[in-house]
């Protein structure tokens, strides 16, 4: 259970970035609420309240001259990670759709996060489905044995810095980006 959460902690903590100008590639993601007609933007700088039945679309688009892999992630407040999907958009294209539905499995701060990687020529698809993992439960019958708490905690302390500085001038790698969006799931009425 400590893995899960701290897989999940870790995955919602990545900070918001972006190689692509907003004129090269555009991610939004609207809210329909339950016997709603219209959608309400989804901003990464508020944390709306939703309710089991209302629905999430995304509208992406390609607006550069590489082709643009997404993949939409979402973290569950019972540590849950599901991939909701992986697309391609070709230079100039668009993907409009639903995209997921809360339901009342689990209430809590939830995350929708789009990562966005820049697609080389003729390849497959950059799919993060391997990130998937079931929930937590909400108790435990007891404690895991020691080595694996102790093994995660190992692996924590040695895990590698991250880069604190970047190159300068030159070819870069490909482009890539991070959209992190919070919701507040609860039942109706609250």
């Amino acid at each position: 259970n400590f893995e899960k959460i701290f897989r999940a902690i870790n995955l919602s903590r990545l900070a918001s970035v972006s190689d692509y100008q907003n004129d090269q590639v555009s991610v939004a993601f609207n809210i329909r609420r339950e016997n709603a007609d219209k959608e309400e933007a989804l901003d990464a700088s508020t944390v709306p309240p939703v309710n089991p039945g209302d629905i999430v679309a995304i509208a992406a688009k390609n607006m550069s001259q590489s082709m643009v892999d997404i993949n939409v992630l979402y973290v569950g407040s019972d540590y849950s990670i599901t991939h909701m999907g992986a697309n391609r958009l070709e230079p100039n294209g668009a993907l409009n759709e639903d995209l997921l539905m809360f339901t009342d499995d689990s209430f809590g701060m939830e995350r929708i996060i789009a990562v966005l990687t820049e697609a080389p020529q003729i390849s497959e698809i950059a799919d993060l489905s391997f990130l998937q993992q079931g929930g937590v439960p909400a108790a435990t019958r007891g404690a895991g044995d020691g080595g694996d708490f102790m093994g995660m905690l190992a692996d924590i302390g040695n895990a590698p810095a991250t880069r604190a500085a970047m190159k300068l001038g030159g070819k870069s790698g490909q482009k890539g980006a991070v959209m992190i969006f919070s919701v507040q799931n609860a039942p109706r009425g609250r």
